[in-house]
């Protein structure tokens, strides 16, 4: 059984703030101790919806349609190690690609 769990964006995360090495840090060992666990199979952020885009379709375009009717996609980029600048630290970008290996 897989499950995706997304964190609900906040007003900072929309306008762009980008989480600090705390944060960071935080996250890196919680997401280290997942795959230990074996459950994380991904842990990327996406980029604030205001950078996405969603498109609505009848069926007929290139994608199929998954639902009866009119669909509407939202397209959202992934963050990258160096979207995060200074913040994530030498230690902290070893420790992503380790994760990333494993």
């Amino acid at each position: 059984m897989k499950f995706m769990v997304m964190v609900k964006a906040s007003k900072d995360s929309e306008a762009g703030v980008m989480p600090d090495t705390k944060l960071l840090t935080a996250m890196g060992k919680y997401n280290e101790e997942l795959v230990k666990a074996g459950i994380l199979l991904a842990g990327e952020g996406l980029h604030p919806s205001s950078k996405g885009v969603r498109v609505r379709f009848p069926g007929s375009k290139r994608c199929p349609n998954p639902m009866p009717g009119e669909s509407e996609i939202e397209l959202r980029q992934v963050f990258e190690a160096d979207d995060f600048g200074a913040a994530l630290t030498p230690e902290l970008r070893a420790q992503e690609e380790h994760l990333r290996e494993h």
